[in-house]
């Protein structure tokens, strides 16, 4: 759901941005009894959803819908724009309500949202982000053809006029893969991430690496391991070995998504240690003194940047019984 996470912060931009011009412009300068206090409405149910409280959250935004004023039909913003705003929260709340829960029924809400979000919206940006969480919503359905389909038109709509940048689209081939895999086309799934480790290639190469760029070379690695393609997936953590390092000297431990890397780096370690004892039972020496050496590593690091997490401990043991 990390995605929908940096999604959920770009689309948050685009409003402040819009209500910057509602302000001066779209809502009148001194505010009268019979206006709604509509930022407040959205400011309430953005502080729910950051509280994790979904339903607040839907109840908020969907009474800032009700509230919202008619202007002129040539007032876009107000008109189209907000309203493809709170579709759009409102489907993301949805969805992460549906995980939380587990009820397969609240996905219908959120797809039903999202279609809307994505039918009202005018900025190309914001009928991406809609598309994409459409995408998402299909997937938790396990309609994987159908969540491939809003991914490639992702790409196919958006990707040529760089309104789909380089972290959005990292995002966008990860999921496209997965879909194909989880779709059984195996094939497909494998050149969609072929693509994909080759844009991480290009961000890293650049430094252009955000902090999410760790987190999708991760992921891309476990797939590899679901693939059973160790090769690979040897070659991706090599990457995120070093991308980590490197934000973590470049920003400290204190910065938004930290909590990731402390993570990462232990299980990075174990499933070294993991494709270790899988190289052992097939008698690769060399491999199996590799990942043990890898897996060191990444102990390393946790220890050196996180010295009183909580995996500390199970590191110790892990190495000892090594």
């Amino acid at each position: 759901m990390s995605v929908l996470r940096k999604v959920f912060i770009r689309s948050i931009a685009c409003f402040f941005t819009m209500g910057l011009l509602g302000c001066g412009c779209l809502y009148p300068s001194t505010p009268t009894p019979q206006s709604p206090n509509l930022y407040a409405d959205v400011s309430k149910a953005e502080n729910l959803q950051y509280s994790n409280k979904y339903r607040a959250a839907i109840a908020k935004y969907e009474q800032a819908l009700r509230k919202l004023p008619r202007f002129p039909a040539d007032t876009k913003v107000v008109n189209v724009s907000f309203p493809t705003f709170f579709k759009y929260h409102i489907a993301f709340c949805y969805a992460k309500l549906a995980e939380a829960e587990g009820d397969i029924s609240l996905y219908v809400k959120a797809e039903t949202a999202a279609r809307e979000s994505y039918e009202t919206a005018i900025l190309p940006s914001d009928q991406a982000d809609a598309l994409y969480l459409w995408g998402y919503v299909l997937f938790k359905q396990e309609r994987y053809g159908e969540a491939s389909a809003k991914y490639e038109k992702i790409i196919e709509r958006f990707l040529q006029d760089g309104v789909v940048g380089h972290h959005f689209l990292k995002e966008v081939l990860y999921a496209l893969g997965k879909a194909y895999f989880e779709f059984g086309d195996e094939g497909e799934a494998r050149q969609i991430f072929s693509q994909l480790e080759a844009r991480i290639q290009t961000i890293i190469q650049e430094g252009d690496s955000d902090f999410y760029t760790a987190e999708t070379i991760y992921a891309l690695g476990k797939v590899y391991l679901e693939l059973n393609d160790e090769a690979a997936a040897r070659r991706v953590f090599a990457k995120l070995e070093a991308q980590i390092e490197a934000d973590l000297r470049r920003f400290g431990v204190h910065f938004h998504g930290v909590d990731f890397y402390e993570e990462t780096l232990y299980e990075l370690g174990t499933v070294y240690l993991e494709l270790a004892d899988k190289a052992a039972a097939l008698g690769k020496t060399y491999t199996v003194l590799s990942d043990k050496t890898a897996a060191r590593r990444a102990f390393a690091l946790l220890i050196e940047h996180f010295p009183d997490s909580s995996y500390n401990a199970k590191v110790e043991r892990l190495l000892q019984e090594q």
